[in-house]
């Protein structure tokens, strides 16, 4: 007799939305000009990045044209993203809250393993990828799995359970992914700089929307409850049915 498979569940999973930028390689071209302005006047700041340029956490509120048209079509995404993951009656009264920098790797420049503490997503954006002059991995995003590794892996490379996973997008991909995956970035090996946009999104709770719905919310009680000191309404009256005439009773033949 044999056994019988009913489903592989797939649980604890770690969704990694992934876009392409509409009209990316305009948009591009026009931002890299921007950066490279900011670059002459902005010192920048050291995170995960080792080497490079990294701007200030005001990518979402920048006044040029691309960095706000750009802004604009990564929350579009984002907005998306949780969509396609939550609870659709949970979304009513939520917003999203943004910021972002950019990243500059030059040759040799790469991004220690982190995670991004306080967020809800987290993504990437890539505006420019040099191809690895060995054609390997520098560059690539990679992401690590917090648990550790299980044991006979390495002999079995289960798609499921391995604990690494790389992924080396093209300029105009938006790389959506929970801000608490942790990833590093390969080193640039190319003479190219390697430039993108890192974003986090809060989930937040929309005063507007919740005043909105309180008020809704009071209108329809008010609406609908009746006022417990107003006197009972008097039940109508029954009108009776009209009475129905008797039938004219037949005659009977007279007897002789």
């Amino acid at each position: 007799m044999q056994n019988t498979f009913h489903k592989m569940n797939m649980v604890f999973a770690s969704p990694i939305p992934v876009y392409t930028i509409a009209d990316h390689e305009r948009i591009n071209a026009e931002i890299l000009k921007e950066i490279a302005e900011r670059r002459k006047a902005e010192e920048g700041m050291v995170h995960s990045n080792r080497s490079g340029w990294h701007s200030d956490l005001d990518f979402i509120k920048r006044p040029e044209p691309a960095h706000k048209e750009l802004a604009q079509k990564i929350m579009q995404c984002l907005a998306d993203a949780t969509r396609r993951v939550a609870n659709a009656k949970k979304l009513e009264n939520l917003r999203l809250e943004c910021d972002g920098w950019v990243n500059v790797n030059p040759t040799g420049g790469y991004n220690v393993p982190h995670d991004h503490p306080g967020a809800f997503w987290s993504a990437a954006y890539y505006v420019s990828v040099p191809p690895a002059p060995d054609g390997g991995v520098a560059g690539s995003i990679e992401f690590i799995d917090h648990r550790s590794a299980l044991p006979g892996q390495g002999l079995v490379a289960s798609p499921y359970m391995r604990s690494l996973h790389t992924m080396k997008p093209a300029p105009g991909t938006l790389v959506v992914f929970p801000s608490t995956l942790k990833h590093w970035v390969h080193p640039n090996t190319a003479e190219e700089e390697r430039v993108t946009i890192a974003i986090n999104a809060k989930i937040a709770v929309d005063p507007a929307k919740m005043r909105q719905a309180q008020q809704q919310a009071a209108h329809e009680s008010n609406r609908t409850l009746p006022d417990p000191e107003a006197p009972a309404a008097a039940a109508p009256k029954a009108v009776a049915a009209p009475k129905r005439k008797a039938a004219a009773k037949k005659a009977e033949p007279a007897k002789a």
